[in-house]
């Protein structure tokens, strides 16, 4: 009788005990990380996840110079053009020039043109010369799902030199465009025999971005293996686009673009 009075107080206590337990290890169990915060509270994001800038509107010229001098001395200099608008919206049109043009006059017209609609999670390819233009639905990408490896082959991937952590330096404000901007250099090195280089690379990029609007006003890229390259926002207007820079003409050739089925696996 004691041995079974005894064996029943223990599965008892058994028992009480793994009902304290688990909402103690439910409590304890880790939470699932919160994503940070980007600090910007003037966008908002449509059903396909797509990001927006609203409230911000604007249209200016940005202008990419780059130069490149040889070992002889001779000096080669691309430029581009690329017109760019935004409205309060969060809608965005990009018009892209041939290259060597640097102000748009009366006889110049874009090559190409891309307008992006994140609320309407579409955006349009156009082709002025032919009057023709393609609609692509957008969607936030899908990240590609992680590979997966046993210890046996992680053990014989070797291990990639883990590249020196870039430095960065505030310098300070200037005045660009009208607007006030805060400069940083960031300054990256490519270690000696990563490139199959002899001696260390140094690439240094100035960065100069306006508070309100959030605006890259300048960006200057140093790079011993391209050159130099200088790209600037010019002829600023801060002031809401036509409405008409966002929708296409109702004299072009509209094609959707379907978005391609992935093919079933045979069954066996």
């Amino acid at each position: 009788m004691k041995s079974r009075f005894h064996l029943s107080l223990s599965v008892m206590c058994l028992l009480v005990l793994g009902a304290i337990g688990r909402p103690m290890a439910a409590q304890q169990a880790p939470q699932p990380a919160q994503p940070p915060s980007s600090g910007i509270t003037t966008g908002s994001t449509n059903s396909q996840g797509i990001r927006r800038v609203i409230g911000l509107p604007y249209s200016a010229d940005e202008v990419t110079v780059t130069t490149q001098m040889l070992a002889d001395g001779t000096k080669i200099t691309h430029k581009h053009l690329v017109k760019v608008y935004r409205d309060s919206e969060g809608r965005e049109r990009w018009e892209w020039f041939k290259p060597g043009v640097e102000s748009v006059g009366q006889g110049n017209s874009p090559q190409s043109v891309r307008i992006l609609d994140p609320m309407a999670g579409v955006s349009y390819a156009l082709i002025p010369r032919d009057r023709t233009a393609q609609k692509r639905e957008i969607r936030r990408p899908t990240p590609p799902p992680l590979p997966q490896t046993t210890g046996a082959s992680a053990n014989l991937t070797p291990a990639r030199p883990v590249p020196p952590r870039p430095t960065r330096e505030d310098l300070g404000t200037q005045v660009i465009e009208g607007l006030e901007a805060r400069g940083e250099r960031i300054t990256r090195t490519i270690a000696a025999g990563a490139e199959d280089n002899d001696q260390p690379i140094q690439i240094t990029q100035e960065i100069w971005t306006s508070a309100k609007p959030r605006l890259m006003l300048l960006h200057v890229t140093n790079d011993p293996r391209y050159g130099e390259t200088v790209t600037r926002l010019t002829n600023l207007v801060l002031d809401e686009p036509p409405a008409e820079l966002f929708q296409v003409p109702a004299d072009y050739t509209l094609e959707e673009l379907q978005p391609v089925a992935k093919p079933e696996s045979p069954s066996d």
